[in-house]
């Protein structure tokens, strides 16, 4: 009983960080919208930085579930007899899905970023969140250009630290995002399969 009303307590927090924004959260709030005494939020969770920490975490989890049941492993090493242009292909529409399925996750994640930085137990959250996708785009990537007739200049990690950029300006914007992804998707394939130049070209 005790874990579950810790858990519930933490779905609230998610609920109402997303609706309101973490300024205009407090405890209060969140103990109403998961049904609770004030002083029993405060019980489970010293500050509303503690509770908004295990919110993310929270809701990360479905999402870390999603992309392992599409056979992909954010933390692990992609599989030997993975092909890099179809995980990159596959990453492109996970992403679309995690946008349909977890919007909110990513609206909370980018009100963090300026609380962050004064916060640095917050700021820890948001890294962790952002980190784990950026490697996970640059080991894609460089499977990627080990495969292309010419490889960029660029490194894989700094490749990857434009597209994660690219796809966070993406999802937090109020436009077509879906297709923006598509645009982002078309461009980065149409990169890593351009033909390769001839000496006569380069000249």
């Amino acid at each position: 009983m005790p874990d579950q009303t810790k858990d519930r307590i933490v779905q609230a927090a998610y609920r109402a960080l997303v609706k309101r924004g973490y300024h205009e959260t407090s405890m209060k709030d969140i103990a109403a919208e998961a049904g609770v005494a004030p002083g029993l939020a405060h019980y489970y969770f010293e500050t509303k930085e503690d509770l908004l920490v295990a919110a993310i975490e929270h809701a990360c989890q479905p999402v870390m579930d999603a992309w392992q049941q599409a056979g992909m492993n954010l933390t692990g090493p992609l599989p030997e007899d993975a092909d890099p242009m179809l995980v990159a292909r596959m990453g492109f529409e996970l992403a679309k899905e995690e946008l349909r399925t977890y919007r909110g996750l990513f609206l909370l994640t980018f009100d963090m970023f300026g609380v962050g930085l004064h916060n640095p137990k917050i700021a820890a959250a948001v890294r962790a969140f952002i980190e784990e996708r950026r490697a996970f785009i640059a080991r894609i990537t460089q499977g990627v250009i080990a495969g292309m007739p010419n490889p960029p200049t660029a490194s894989a990690d700094a490749i990857a630290a434009a597209l994660w950029g690219s796809l966070q300006k993406v999802m937090n914007s109020d436009f077509d995002a879906e297709a923006a992804i598509d645009a982002l998707s078309e461009m980065a394939i149409a990169f890593a399969t351009r033909p390769r130049l001839t000496s006569a070209q380069v000249a």
